[in-house]
C-alpha cells in the first residue's frame, strides 16, 4: 500500500482505532449460559403509590391535592377522620411518592425481603424522611384482570439518599417484603427453551449450541432402548436428539422422562454445557459518530483501489488498478482492512475524514463488509 501527499507531516493526535482479531475454532471457555437465556428466565417488577413522612419541610406543599387525598385516607382508614384538606395545608412534611420493587430473575418465595426504590413526585428532598407501609402489585396493572389487582408485598422504612446530588430518590435496603411465592416454570411439556442473547443470534449460534447439547446430554441407553424397539417391530429408527434449533434464536431441549423428577439437575448441565465451535464472525465495521472511534470483526477486506485524501493526497490500496485490455480492471489481490487502518493512521487525518473515507469505500463497493453505526 503507497501513500502520496502534499503533507508528510507527523501524527499531531492519536487516532483512536479498535481491532479485534477473530477466533475461529475451539472455544472452551463459551458455556450456553454465557450466551442465552431460559425462556421466562425475567424479571417482575411490583409498584404502589405511598407517602413518606418526617421531611424537615422539604415536601409537597398543601397545595398538592393528590398529596392531600391521599393523607386524608389514611387518616379516616385510622379513625382520625380530616372533614377539610385545608387541616393540612400546612403539611409540608410529607411527600407522596411512587415505590418500586424488583423480582428476580429466577423468582422469590413468600417472605423474602427486596430493596425498594422510592422517587417523589413534586416533593424538593426526601432526606431524612420514612415510608410508611405501601401495599404494592404488579407495575402492569390491569383493572379488568383480577391476577394483576392482588397485594403481593409490603413496603416501608426509613429511607437511604445514595445520590447526594438527586434528592428526590431513595432506597430503602431491604424495605420490601413478600407476600407471595413467585415461581417461575421453565419446564413447560417436557422441554425448555433457551433463548440467545441479541450479540448471538443467529442460525449458525443456535446449530451448534444445539449439537454441543445433543454431544454432551445424549443418553446413550435411550438410544440403544430405541434401537432394540425398531429392531424388534422391524423398522428404522432415528436416534432421537435433546436439542434442536427451532430459529435464529430459540433451541429447544426434551427434558427425558427420567430427568423430570429433578428437572434442575438437567437445567444445570444444560447450561453449562461449553459451545465447542464458534460460527465465522460476519465481517462488520462498527463507526461511532461520537467519539470517532472505528472497530471491526470478522475478515473484512477491501479491493484495489485509489483513495483520494482531499488535502492530503492519493493513496493506493492493495496496489493501483490497471485496465485490461479487455476492459475489465486488473491489480494486486485485495488488502486486510486493519492494513488500510494501520496506514491511515501515520497520516494527518481528522475523525470525520477517517469515517468520511470508510464511507467513500464502502459506496464504491470495495469494502467488503456490513457498516454498521453505534452511538
Amino acid at each position: 500500500m503507497r501513500a502520496t501527499a502534499r503533507s508528510r507531516r507527523r501524527i499531531a493526535w492519536p487516532l483512536a482505532v479498535l481491532a479485534w482479531a477473530t477466533t475461529v475454532g475451539a472455544t472452551a471457555g463459551v458455556r450456553v449460559q454465557d450466551i442465552a437465556r431460559l425462556q421466562g428466565q425475567r424479571t417482575n417488577r411490583l409498584m404502589g403509590y405511598g407517602l413518606v413522612v418526617g421531611l424537615d419541610g422539604t415536601g409537597d406543599s398543601g397545595k398538592n391535592e393528590h398529596t392531600m387525598r391521599a393523607l386524608m385516607a389514611i387518616h379516616r382508614k385510622f379513625h382520625q377522620p380530616v372533614l377539610s384538606s385545608d387541616e393540612l395545608k400546612n403539611a409540608n412534611n410529607v411527600a407522596l411518592v411512587v415505590v418500586e420493587a424488583t423480582i428476580p430473575e429466577f423468582g422469590a418465595r413468600e417472605g423474602q425481603t427486596l430493596d425498594v426504590a422510592v422517587s417523589a413526585f413534586s416533593a424538593k428532598s426526601l432526606k431524612g424522611g420514612r415510608l410508611l407501609t405501601t401495599p404494592l402489585q404488579f407495575a402492569a396493572f390491569d383493572e379488568n384482570d383480577p391476577a394483576t389487582q392482588q397485594i403481593l408485598a409490603f413496603a416501608g422504612g426509613w429511607l437511604d439518599i445514595p445520590d447526594p446530588s438527586v434528592l428526590t430518590r431513595g432506597i430503602i435496603r431491604g424495605g420490601c417484603t413478600l407476600e407471595a411465592d413467585f415461581f417461575y416454570h421453565f419446564v413447560l411439556d417436557g422441554h425448555l427453551t433457551l433463548v440467545l442473547d441479541d450479540e448471538h443470534a443467529g442460525f449458525q449460534w443456535a446449530q451448534l449450541v444445539a449439537r454441543a447439547i445433543n454431544h454432551e446430554l445424549s443418553n446413550p441407553a435411550e438410544i440403544r432402548a430405541r434401537l432394540r424397539e425398531a429392531a424388534d417391530l422391524g423398522r428404522a429408527v432415528v436416534a432421537p436428539e435433546v436439542a434442536e434449533a427451532i430459529g435464529p434464536k430459540n433451541v429447544r431441549v426434551r427434558v427425558p422422562p427420567y430427568e423430570l423428577p429433578t428437572s434442575a439437575a438437567f437445567v444445570s448441565r444444560v447450561l453449562q454445557t461449553h459451545v465447542f465451535m464458534t460460527p465465522t464472525q460476519p465481517a462488520r465495521v462498527c463507526i461511532n459518530r461520537i467519539t470517532g472511534h472505528v472497530s471491526f470483526t470478522g475478515a473484512v477486506t477491501i479491493s484495489p483501489t485509489i483513495l483520494q485524501l482531499p488535502g492530503l493526497g492519493t493513496l493506493a490500496v492493495g496496489g493501483e488498478p490497471a485496465e485490461s485490455p479487455g476492459g475489465s480492471t486488473q491489480g494486486d489481490a485485495g488488502v486486510a482492512f486493519q492494513e488500510l487502518l494501520t496506514t491511515l493512521s501515520k497520516l494527518q487525518l481528522q475523525p470525520e475524514q477517517m469515517v468520511s473515507a470508510i464511507e467513500h469505500l464502502q459506496r464504491t463497493g470495495t469494502l467488503h463488509a456490513q457498516l454498521v453505526y453505534t452511538e
